[in-house]
């Protein structure tokens, strides 16, 4: 007991132990009904106003790569919650088997950080991995999109739309939406394009779009 409390309040591994803190607060707070479990998992979710279009384009590309690693389509604080505890524990390992018999000092320093940077990078796509079945389960439970988004018009605001990114405002009667789009057609769509939504994805979130004049079959 003694090395493992000396180890999860040394650095590196005491960083982890810290955002895990945060994090099991955090979740206490929610089960108390004192936090709005939606405000900070909103980062994640593609639909976003269009006042928020120049943070969309940002978080689209964010977005694409936590897809690629397994970490889209949930919630951001039960993403981070499972990266935070597969990265603490990583750095808890690699402090037991290897740092805590280096002699103190620059070596001992430097040799941290790069097990606390090495712990994460490994702790993302082992965190996509676990996150698998509940990422299938979370899309599951999520609400039916829009009906009525379906067949509407958008216009493309990223420089480009292709098969693996891009996004389009829609003007839905309200404050507009800013969507994730993609499309099948090889020339992909540009910035200014008009373009129509013809399918939900459910599972990565994102609409399936052709050319407005092609759907209009002029």
């Amino acid at each position: 007991m003694e090395t493992f409390l000396q180890i999860v309040f040394s650095y590196p591994t005491a960083v982890y132990t810290v955002l895990l803190g945060v994090l099991v607060a955090y979740w206490l707070i929610a089960m108390l009904g004192m936090i709005d479990f939606e405000i900070i998992d909103g980062w994640f979710e593609s639909d976003v106003e269009i006042g928020e279009a120049v943070d969309a384009v940002d978080g689209n590309a964010m977005a694409g790569i936590m897809a690629k690693l397994g970490l889209g389509g949930l919630p951001l604080m039960i993403v981070l919650t499972v990266l935070v505890l597969v990265a603490w524990m990583f750095s808890y390992y690699s402090d037991y088997l290897l740092l805590r018999h280096l002699p103190g000092g620059v070596l001992r320093l430097l040799t941290g950080t790069a097990s606390m940077v090495a712990s994460f990078v490994v702790a993302m796509p082992v965190a996509g991995l676990l996150l698998r079945p509940v990422r299938k389960l979370y899309a599951k439970l999520r609400p039916e999109p829009p009906r009525s988004l379906l067949g509407m018009v958008g216009v493309v605001r990223s420089p480009r739309v292709d098969a693996r990114q891009g996004i389009a405002g829609v003007e839905d009667g309200g404050a507009g939406l800013v969507l994730q789009v993609r499309t099948e057609a090889a020339e992909g769509f540009k910035r200014g394009d008009r373009v129509v939504l013809i399918e939900h994805i459910e599972d990565d979130n994102v609409y399936r779009v052709m050319g407005e004049d092609e759907f209009r079959g002029l």
